[in-house]
Parts: C-alpha cells; sequence; structure tokens
C-alpha cells in the first residue's frame, strides 16, 4: 500500500495541479488504523480530517482482525 501512495504523490507532483490520481489500497488499514483513520493524530500533523471521518466509528469490527 506505500508503494501505491509513493507512486501516486510521485505522478502528482509530476502531472501538477488540475488532475486526479486515483490508486486502490489492497488492505484494510488495520495497520494505519492508529495513524491515517484518526483524526486527533492527523489534526497533529496539521492534515485535513475528511468528513467522513466525523461519522465513521471509532473502531474497526472484530472481522478485519486477524
Amino acid at each position: 500500500s506505500g508503494i501505491n501512495v509513493a507512486g501516486a504523490i510521485r505522478m502528482a507532483r509530476e502531472m501538477g495541479p488540475g488532475h486526479t490520481i486515483v490508486t486502490i489500497l489492497c488492505d484494510y488499514g488495520t495497520r494505519y488504523q492508529s495513524k491515517l483513520f484518526n483524526p486527533e493524530f492527523l489534526h497533529s500533523k496539521g492534515l485535513p480530517v475528511p468528513d467522513w471521518m466525523a461519522r465513521a466509528p471509532r473502531e474497526m469490527p472484530d472481522v478485519f482482525e486477524a
């Protein structure tokens, strides 16, 4: 997943403003839950918090745990 994001960032920089870059992350995000899906963490780093995140559950359902 990290390489997908790195590639998308690189492509966005090369293409410049006015383009849309899409990538597919091929996991459930459980390894990123404490950071990427944490509004407090995002705020602390000065990153935007998506509107949907305020409506999302705070924890992943057990079905995603190994």
